[in-house]
């Protein structure tokens, strides 16, 4: 450590990392309104264990992962840190590649949020409807209300495309 500046930062590369996943509260603030921002409370707290159940599902069913360790950030989420040898000696294209196969979101802070759903619908997105369907009325309906007046109904529809409603609907 001492003679650190004698070797060129680029000589420092990791070997092994592990795979981590972070799920922010604050990333559903368009389908929650009891709370908003880093606050969490028992109305919201649902969203992030439906989302361990997702997440949970496809990295084990879908990529064979057998090593999770979750934990509560003590912030605003949760983490999850897949600890398989082959999840750790994956290259940042790797990791890429299965974020972008667990998003269905498309858009972020300087753009509209939507949801992108494709058909027919991916058989990873339909298990992932299956595990929402089982919790979704007690959810949305019952602690959440987010269909409840005209305001929430908007802020919810602004996350489907045209598209999708039209889909969906038919």
């Amino acid at each position: 450590p001492k003679d650190h500046k004698t070797v060129k930062p680029a000589a420092f590369q990791a070997q092994e990392k592990e795979l981590v996943f972070d799920i922010d509260m604050t990333d559903y603030d368009d389908v929650r309104f009891c709370c908003s921002g880093a606050d969490i409370c028992p109305k919201c707290w649902p969203l992030m264990q439906i989302a361990i159940k997702i997440v949970n599902r496809a990295l084990r069913e879908d990529f064979g992962f057998k090593h999770l360790f979750w934990v509560y950030s003590g912030r605003r989420g949760i983490h999850c840190w897949v600890c398989d040898e082959t999840a750790r000696k994956l290259s940042q294209t790797g990791r890429s590649a299965i974020a972008e196969y667990l998003s269905i979101v498309k858009g972020g802070e300087n753009q509209s949020k939507k949801v992108a759903l494709e058909s027919p619908i991916h058989p990873s997105i339909r298990k992932a409807i299956e595990i929402i369907e089982q919790r979704f009325v007690s959810y949305a309906a019952d602690k959440q209300d987010f269909l409840g007046d005209e305001e929430k109904q908007k802020k919810v529809m602004a996350l489907c495309t045209e598209d999708d409603i039209l889909y969906q609907t038919v």
